[in-house]
């Protein structure tokens, strides 16, 4: 920039002048060039990402006509928002916090999200997450601890409360609180334990994380009540081994011996606890349903999967109640039941419900407890190795022999019941224990006309959390 700082004569004024319209004129004579725009930047380590998320997305997810047109997405955000991005309200549910979709993404190394507990260091205990409104104070309810843990050899039980971690009161914040319980080594812990939350510790213990094994078969047992003999399972994840893949089979065939046992046993009837089951594995969901099913139905149809419309690699198919998959590495056996009690809660989900609604056409299904969650969709992970994330889209809906698959709100309850919060806690199993003891109850031909466990109304309990949800089981987990 040219700055005049002295006074110009006249004549000179006037000789610039002409001088500067005269090149101004000439100027204006020629054409102005037009620069020759940029080439396309090369795209980002990011953004082609989001261009695999997308073009998988396209291709397997359910509703993949509702995933927004390409020139309306964003490829510059980062890979989680651009996934959620691409998703249906139809994937989930809308709860009072916001919306809860089904399909997910992880980082490969997310070590907090789980499909059981045995993935990594464990304290080895599950557990509801409270406010106790009327103490100001946050604790955690043991729901079940896992043989042969840090918490089991601690003597932690079920029905403990935690009232203090490290000496210091429960957080309030949930990410800290995981900070705490979820870890990659073994790190130590002290657990300031009551019997009830309105009640000062009385006990702490210092837990050291390790790894557990987290077998899904929990409990077995046969429980003779009022002149007959009861199986009783508790099952707590289709979960096909400790690796969590499909071709490890030692937890089915831990299912399939515990069966050849029931068989011996010779039960009247059957009461599978689910409470606590999220989902997992369908090939596992399979060979539980087919050792539960009348032997008439064996080899009939479990569920069939219905996959979108788009030209990929999968295609609608059905499952059997597979008499050969009860073989393979242990000698499972179908019980020939005409009818089963299912205890359940709010967090019954996915593969469980699947269950529930295959064996449905064949027997009587009794349940007993609270409304399942309503999960009739499957979900198959997808990676690839020049990215760092894991998808878990929705890609299938499950449906029964009869082509049922309404329920994505839920099987309500036969028989509504729903465990305490601070009354009594018994180990499951225990004939004592609420929600065994009703259908127990029920089976001897006890009616009752109030079937809620009462609660103490000097404490007010507002559940904030479940340990189970950090489960990744969002779905079934279809075998491809």
């Amino acid at each position: 920039m040219v700055i005049l700082r002295k006074r110009q004569s006249p004549g000179a004024v006037a000789g610039c002048f002409f001088l500067f319209f005269f090149l101004f004129c000439g100027c204006q004579s020629e054409e102005t060039p037009v620069p020759e725009p940029d080439p396309d930047p090369e795209p980002g380590e990011e953004q082609i990402a989001n261009q695999w998320i997308e073009e998988t997305m396209r291709r397997y997810y359910l509703w993949e006509e509702d995933i927004p047109q390409k020139e309306n997405l964003d490829f510059t955000q980062d890979a989680t928002s651009f996934f959620f991005s691409l998703l249906t309200d139809k994937d989930g549910k809308t709860r009072t916090n916001g919306h809860y979709y089904y399909s997910s993404i992880n980082p490969k190394s997310n070590t907090s999200t789980r499909s059981y507990m045995g993935n990594g260091y464990s304290f080895g205990f599950e557990f509801q997450y409270y406010y106790i409104s009327s103490l100001r104070k946050y604790a955690l309810l043991v729901l079940y601890v896992l043989p042969g843990s840090p918490a089991e050899n601690a003597g932690m039980k079920r029905g403990d409360w935690v009232m203090e971690i490290n000496q210091a009161p429960v957080p309030g914040d949930t990410e800290a609180l995981l900070k705490l319980l979820d870890t990659t080594s073994p790190v130590t812990q002290t657990f300031g334990i009551a019997s009830r939350p309105g009640l000062p510790v009385s006990n702490t213990i210092q837990l050291t994380a390790a790894t557990v094994e987290d077998n899904p078969v929990f409990l077995h047992k046969i429980i003779p009540y009022g002149g007959r003999r009861i199986a009783y399972l508790v099952y707590n994840h289709f979960t096909a081994g400790p690796t969590d893949t499909t071709d490890d089979e030692l937890f089915n065939n831990t299912l399939r011996e515990v069966f050849r046992w029931f068989k011996t046993e010779k039960p009247d009837e059957f009461i599978l606890d689910l409470r606590y089951n999220g989902g997992g594995l369908v090939s596992s969901a399979q060979l539980l349903a087919t050792m539960l099913a009348p032997a008439s139905a064996l080899d009939d149809v479990f569920c069939r999967l219905t996959y979108n419309k788009r030209n990929n690699s999968y295609s609608d198919r059905t499952l059997n109640l597979d008499s050969k998959y009860m073989k393979q590495g242990a000698a499972g056996e179908n019980l020939d039941l005409s009818r089963l009690y299912v205890i359940t809660s709010s967090r019954t989900a996915s593969a469980s419900e699947a269950v529930i609604n295959g064996l449905d056409p064949y027997m009587d299904v009794i349940l007993t407890g609270e409304q399942t969650e309503g999960k009739n969709v499957g979900s198959v992970t997808f990676d690839d190795e020049r990215f760092e994330w894991e998808l878990h889209p929705i890609v299938s809906r499950l449906s029964n022999k009869n082509g049922f698959s309404d329920y994505e709100n839920g099987f309500p309850p036969d028989i509504p019941c729903e465990e305490p919060d601070t009354v009594t806690y018994y180990e499951l199993g225990d004939e004592r224990e609420f929600m065994l003891n009703t259908v127990l109850k029920h089976l001897a031909g006890e009616t009752r006309g109030v079937t809620l466990r009462p609660t103490d109304n000097k404490l007010t309990l507002l559940p904030l959390g479940h340990s189970l949800d950090r489960r990744k089981t969002n779905a079934v987990i279809l075998d491809h």
